[in-house]
């Protein structure tokens, strides 16, 4: 009996060695980790990525289910330009704790500034999900969503976004981007003349010229016109914007001012195709084809492929009397687009100068069938709109 108690006391002795070594191990790793963490965000503050990267990674082969330090890891990696090491880092970290919002965060910010919006999407998500407060999420998210043209969404989180920051410059012009690609053109607008009322950052040429874009799409064209006067005051070298205020002027038929910004474009860039092609189509309209031709060669050439610009062609080469040419560019402008009355129509007439009787008649008469198609849906359209309330 005696032996038995003494064997049991040794026993009782042995484990107890074994667990107060456990112990002393357990401590003493605790203690490394807590030195290595200090470590190394003592070398982020200093700003010594590379040491804190060296520090982390010692951290992770010690404890590498430790996810918080996979998040930090991956940021000292993305600080020295190592994206693709940095997003293994983080999906590391979300792999062992799939609840740690800040790896789903950063894995969404580096694929949106990395250009890559579809990756994107899910991990801001997810990081919104985990953590709804977190605004930076949410602004990438927005921008993400704006990159893979899903635009009500992201209007949607632009709305949350401008709710509290109403006077953010960057955001507003998201929401017109949004706007604009859903050819939201009033909201576009309206979200633009907050901006451009913004003293600070002052409004440039360019948002001048994509306000007045919305306001013509908005068709209030009279006010898009005075939004490109003040983006060409402020870029007078950029053609973009001239032509920009051109095309504008010609739709209002302010043909001399027209013609004086779309001079002044092909000057600078005589081989500039949209300039050329407005200021022929000006000329033509003013009934001077011989002076649209040259113009209007230059834009088909660059066009080949645009009913536009092989139907205004045309229509010049028939009335400087070249009707053989008119009927190739007029023919080339029917197959591209057979629905229009007009096309077929000058078509048949520069048949008709050729001697091509018959084929003149059909394109006459496919005229005429397309005029009356398009007079009867308007009727039917004007007959089923509601009247007006009284």
């Amino acid at each position: 009996m005696w032996f038995r108690i003494f064997q049991l006391l040794i026993f009782v002795c042995l484990v107890s060695g074994v667990v107060a070594a456990q112990t002393v191990d357990v401590s003493n790793k605790l203690e490394a980790l807590r030195a290595g963490y200090e470590r190394a965000q003592r070398y982020e503050r200093a700003g010594d990525w590379a040491a804190a990267e060296r520090e982390w990674q010692q951290l992770v082969s010690v404890a590498p289910d430790d996810a918080r330090a996979w998040t930090n890891l991956g940021v000292a990696l993305n600080r020295q330009d190592k994206m693709r090491d940095a997003l293994d880092a983080w999906r590391q970290a979300v792999q062992i704790d799939p609840k740690i919002s800040g790896a789903h965060f950063n894995i969404g910010l580096t694929l949106v500034r990395a250009g890559k919006y579809a990756e994107a999407v899910a991990p801001l998500r997810r990081a919104l999900a985990l953590a709804p407060e977190n605004q930076g999420a949410r602004r990438a998210l927005a921008i993400a969503l704006v990159g893979v043209e899903q635009f009500p969404e992201a209007s949607r989180e632009i709305a949350l976004l401008l709710a509290r920051a109403p006077r953010d410059s960057g955001l507003l012009e998201l929401a017109a981007q949004s706007f604009t690609r859903q050819r939201r053109y009033a909201e576009a607008a309206t979200v633009l003349r907050r901006r451009l009322d913004l003293s600070e950052p002052a409004a440039t040429g360019a948002l001048w010229a994509q306000y007045g874009d919305a306001l013509d799409g908005a068709k209030r064209t009279i006010e898009a016109a005075t939004a490109y006067e003040r983006a060409v005051a402020l870029e007078p070298d950029s053609t973009l914007r001239r032509y920009g205020l051109g095309y504008l002027y010609w739709k209002l038929v302010r043909y001399e001012e027209a013609e004086r910004e779309l001079l002044e474009v092909l000057r600078r860039e005589p081989g500039n195709a949209r300039a050329a092609f407005t200021l022929g189509d000006l000329y033509l309209t003013k009934g001077d084809a011989q002076r649209a031709l040259p113009l209007l060669e230059t834009a088909a050439r660059a066009y080949p492929n645009e009913f536009d610009t092989r139907f205004a062609l045309g229509r010049a080469l028939a009335q400087t009397g070249d009707a053989q040419r008119a009927v190739t560019e007029l023919r080339a402008a029917v197959l591209l687009n057979d629905t229009i009355a007009d096309g077929h129509y000058q078509l048949g007439r520069a048949l008709m100068q050729i001697g091509e009787r018959e084929e003149s008649r059909r394109e006459l008469e496919r005229a005429r069938e397309l005029h009356d198609a398009k007079r009867r849906a308007e009727m039917e359209q004007r007959r089923q709109k509601p009247p007006p309330t009284p």
